[in-house]
């Protein structure tokens, strides 16, 4: 059984986190599961108010906070929508559901491309078709 000692690693982490800012991720798709330990950790973590989706045409992905606050669970599937990819993540947000440093830089020109549209009084839309 290897619900248990993996539920002693979240533990871990988890006060780790806390105590020292530390993030950690397993990747229980790479980990020997029978079912019963998959069912015993995800009861055991149990299911949160927060789900994050990524809505990507090549690789979509999901995140579920769990009743554990501080304790992600994510899943990244392929285009046909099979999980290729699960994880605890043990932080606060999950990263790659976080907004990227690159789209955050090109976001700064989208915005003060809108707000000058505003001031000459052009839609943003129109923008492209100039």
């Amino acid at each position: 059984m290897n619900a248990v000692p993996l539920l002693k690693e979240i533990l871990q982490a988890l006060r780790d986190f806390r105590d020292r800012g530390e993030e950690h991720t397993i990747y229980i798709s790479k980990i020997p599961l029978t079912e019963e330990d998959r069912e015993l950790l995800l009861d055991t973590l149990g299911r949160g108010c927060v789900t994050v989706r990524y809505s990507s045409v090549y690789q979509p992905a999901e995140w579920r906070e769990t009743a554990i606050h501080g304790v992600w669970i994510g899943t990244i599937y392929n285009r046909d929508g099979k999980p290729v990819l699960e994880t605890i993540e043990i932080t606060d947000f999950p990263k790659l559901a976080a907004s990227q440093r690159e789209d955050i830089e090109e976001s700064l020109s989208v915005l003060a491309e809108r707000i000058s549209c505003i001031e000459t009084g052009k839609r943003h839309d129109e923008l492209s078709k100039s």
